[in-house]
């Protein structure tokens, strides 16, 4: 009898834990990245990334069952996922005004460096903040320069569609 007591609330905690995992607002996003950057965590940082496929396949109703079978899922897709890949990369190995990760923590989301929006050939235009973050390490709080994420809205949340860095290193 004991049982179906605990897997219920196993069911609950694990249910409520889900819910506050997700990146409802800008700044637990930012936090959320930071962690799996400062932890070389692709899984976990890939899962709070969106492309702009994504929107053109929800523009154009395409579920994920016929996703790999259109042009956005089969080829953008995979290639925006490969370039969030290389600047998640190039942000773990870190180098001159990118933030040192691995020796610093959170503080907050920065300034908004940049906002506007991307034109959708399809669908209404995605709308983007771009930021920098606060982060401290041994020598205090500081805003590095790089890199800025750049944020949009999806389903009620929030997602990083990319990552800016200095325009002489980076990925760029």
């Amino acid at each position: 009898m004991i049982r179906p007591k605990i897997t219920n609330f196993i069911v609950l905690f694990v249910s409520l834990t889900a819910c506050t995992n997700k990146p409802t607002s800008e700044e637990k996003l930012l936090e959320q990245a930071f962690d799996a950057i400062k932890s070389d965590d692709w899984e976990a940082y890939s899962a709070l990334t969106i492309t702009y496929a994504d929107f053109l396949m929800k523009a154009q109703h395409i579920n994920a069952f016929n996703e790999k079978n259109s042009y956005a899922g089969g080829v953008l897709k995979p290639e925006q996922r490969k370039q969030q890949e290389q600047e998640f990369r190039a942000t773990v190995k870190g180098g001159p005004g990118i933030i040192d990760f691995k020796n610093s923590s959170f503080v907050s989301s920065g300034r908004i460096v940049h906002s506007g929006s991307l034109e959708a050939f399809e669908g209404p235009d995605i709308p983007y903040r771009i930021f920098g973050i606060v982060a401290e390490s041994a020598g205090g709080s500081a805003v590095p320069e790089y890199p800025r994420f750049m944020v949009v809205p999806w389903n009620e949340e929030f997602r990083i569609m990319k990552l800016e860095f200095p325009r002489d290193g980076g990925t760029q």
